[in-house]
Order: C-alpha cells, then sequence, then structure tokens
C-alpha cells in the first residue's frame, strides 16, 4: 500500500489510447483513420469507475492537453470522497473551475463518478439518473462521406440498419439518400455547418421528399443568427450540434433551431447533458443524443441521456476496428443497456495499466 494512502480518497490514473475505425471517417472537415480518446479511472475502497474523454480539435481540445489536466487533477481528487449522489455534481462544480476550459477532460472525470458511484451502489447509472433500468434504443448509424471507390462499400455496410445518418459536405450529393431512401430507412442528415443559406433553402423540399427526419447543423455557428430564416421555412426539424455545447446555451438555440445534439464530451458529462435534457424540454427543443468516435464507456453514458431524447446517434465504438471495453450491445440498430452497475462496461485487459 502506498505510504500517503488514505482510506476513502479518490485515487485517479489516466491514460491515452489509440482507437482506429474499420474504415477511414470522413465530415466535410476532415478524414481520420482513428482517433486518440483518454481514460480516467478513480478508485475509492477497491472499487473502480471508470470516465473517457474524446477530444476534438473543433473545440480547442486534444489528448495530450486533456491527459495532463487530468495529472494535475489528482491530488484535488485525493481530498474528495464519494458518500452519495449529491457528491458528484458537487465534484463536478469545483473540478470545473481546474479543469476549464476543458470540457472533455470535465466529461472523463464525470462518467467516473457515475461508474463508481454506480459500482459501489449496485445500482447502474440510468437507475441514479432516472430511478429506473434503461431500455435499448434505436441508434442510428452513420454513413461517412466517402470516395467514388468506397461508396458502394459504404452504402453495403448500413444496408438492413433502421436509422441511418448521412453525412455531407457542401457539394451536397443526394445519391447516397437516395439509394438509402429506397431501402425504406428512416434518414437523417448532418452538414456539418458546410451549407449557406440558399443552399440549405434549395436542399430541404429535396430533403423532405427523401424522407429525412431531421438535419443537423446547416450552417457555422457564426450564422446562428442566419438560422431563424431556415427555422421559419423549414419542413424539418434543424438541429443544433456545434452551435450547441453547453447547459448555458441550449435556451438560446430556441426560435433559431428545432432541437440539439447533446454530445457528452462536448458539455462535460451526464451531469450536465441532464441539464442540457431539461433546459431543452423546457424550451420546447427536440433532442438527440450524439456522440464522437469513442469506446463502449462514452457510448453506455450517452445512452443514458438517450433514454429521454428523440433521436439517438450512438455509434461511436461501432465504428471502431477494436472497442478496448465490453459493454452495450449493439445489434441490428438497437442499442441494449449492460444490466452491471455502473455504466456497465469492461475493460478487455485485466488492469487499467493495459490501455
Amino acid at each position: 500500500m502506498p505510504r500517503n494512502y488514505v482510506p476513502g480518497m479518490l485515487r485517479s490514473y489516466s491514460a491515452r489510447k489509440f482507437l482506429a475505425t474499420r474504415h477511414t471517417f470522413r465530415t466535410s472537415r476532415d478524414a481520420k483513420s482513428g482517433v486518440e480518446n483518454v481514460f480516467l479511472m478513480l478508485e475509492q475502497e477497491g472499487v473502480r469507475g471508470c470516465g473517457e474523454a474524446s477530444p476534438n480539435r473543433y473545440f480547442d481540445e486534444s489528448a495530450e492537453d486533456v491527459h495532463l489536466r487530468l495529472l494535475g487533477l489528482a491530488d484535488f481528487l485525493k481530498r474528495q470522497r464519494l458518500e452519495s449522489r449529491a457528491d458528484i455534481p458537487r465534484i463536478w462544480k469545483q473540478a470545473e473551475q481546474i479543469l476549464r476550459p476543458s470540457r472533455a477532460a470535465l466529461c472523463a472525470v464525470d462518467l467516473a463518478l457515475w461508474d463508481l458511484w454506480g459500482r459501489m451502489t449496485h445500482e447502474t447509472a440510468a437507475q441514479l439518473a432516472w430511478k429506473e433500468p434503461a431500455r435499448p434504443v434505436i441508434t442510428a448509424v452513420t454513413l461517412s462521406l466517402s470516395t467514388p471507390e468506397e461508396a458502394s462499400a459504404c452504402l453495403s455496410e448500413v444496408d438492413g440498419f433502421p436509422l441511418v445518418k448521412v453525412k455531407m459536405d457542401s457539394a451536397a450529393d443526394l445519391a447516397p439518400l437516395k439509394k438509402l431512401h429506397k431501402t425504406g430507412a428512416r434518414l437523417l442528415v448532418d452538414a456539418n455547418a458546410a451549407w449557406t443559406v440558399p443552399q440549405t433553402l434549395r436542399l430541404l423540399p429535396q430533403l423532405e421528399a427523401l424522407g429525412v427526419e431531421a438535419i443537423e447543423q446547416p450552417l457555422p455557428p457564426a450564422l446562428n443568427g442566419e438560422m431563424r430564416i431556415l427555422r421559419e421555412n423549414s419542413p424539418l426539424p434543424l438541429l443544433a450540434d456545434e452551435s450547441c455545447a453547453i447547459p448555458e446555451q441550449v435556451e438560446n438555440m430556441a426560435g433559431f433551431f428545432s432541437g440539439i445534439n447533446i454530445k457528452l464530451v462536448k458539455c462535460g458529462g451526464i451531469t450536465p447533458a441532464l441539464e442540457m435534457l431539461e433546459a431543452a424540454h423546457r424550451n420546447g427543443l427536440k433532442v438527440m443524443v450524439g456522440c464522437m468516435l469513442e469506446s463502449s464507456v462514452l457510448i453506455s453514458a450517452g445512452l443514458v441521456a438517450a433514454q429521454k431524447a428523440d433521436w439517438a446517434d450512438l455509434d461511436g465504438s461501432w465504428l471502431l476496428a477494436d472497442d478496448p471495453f465490453q459493454g452495450p450491445r449493439f445489434l441490428d440498430g438497437l442499442l441494449f443497456p449492460s444490466l452491471k452497475p455502473g455504466l456497465g462496461v469492461k475493460l478487455k485487459g485485466a488492469e487499467p495499466s493495459e490501455l
């Protein structure tokens, strides 16, 4: 036992790990063959909880910076102790003062706290949040942008799934949507802020005719003011993704967007995600719970928030070549929650050091 060990203190261990994707993942901004995510283990009285951050450079986050911030948080964590569910938001608020502006690092801490407390109390994270077990949810699978050579194989991979999200860029090629429309799949579109106002207005009737249910972030966040024009003329829900990251921004989306996409790594974990859900419903906004490229740790946490959402887009671990964790089961477009305590995830290796 370490000389400085204090019974009941929160001990922490963090590690960076590269997660390769099964195929190149392309959006309007970049192409990725994998991501480097950061994992955090918290331990109290021999019980361990796990958290994850999937830093995204769009939000000025990097794995190196997140990892260093978490290492620097170790002394603070040693002075904390989980004794009730109320300690999670308390520790979150105090950690936010130290980790800001990194919401990704805060996300890793928050998830580890939820996982740890669930394991200590033998309850799932969903039971802690909603006082009832999580139910399976239909999740979108993502068709990323592809080269002409990749197009056929990529379409085949998502064939048969009930809900498909199609990534689009400024070219706004409708060919993949037309092919998927013939299969009867429900469709979502994500422009990742690549369109203009005139272009979006031209596309809206075509997307409606193809059965698209909602469009994510057509314009860059700098043009949020222009969204009112689109909102007033759109037959489809328009969802804020890049424009809405944290709870304080939700109320400002009303009148400009029809809904929001909550991503745990953008807002800082389950704790603020629940606040965003409440704020969205209070303001009459629809909700999608989405993800980045991430392991089953973050996907399991996202599944907690998705219990009260209109759409779930939680295919991040499905897109990986090798998920280092076992967790929710993904089957035919349905995400089945683990019924084990906390986030219900298990590291495939024996020790955190094997990350």
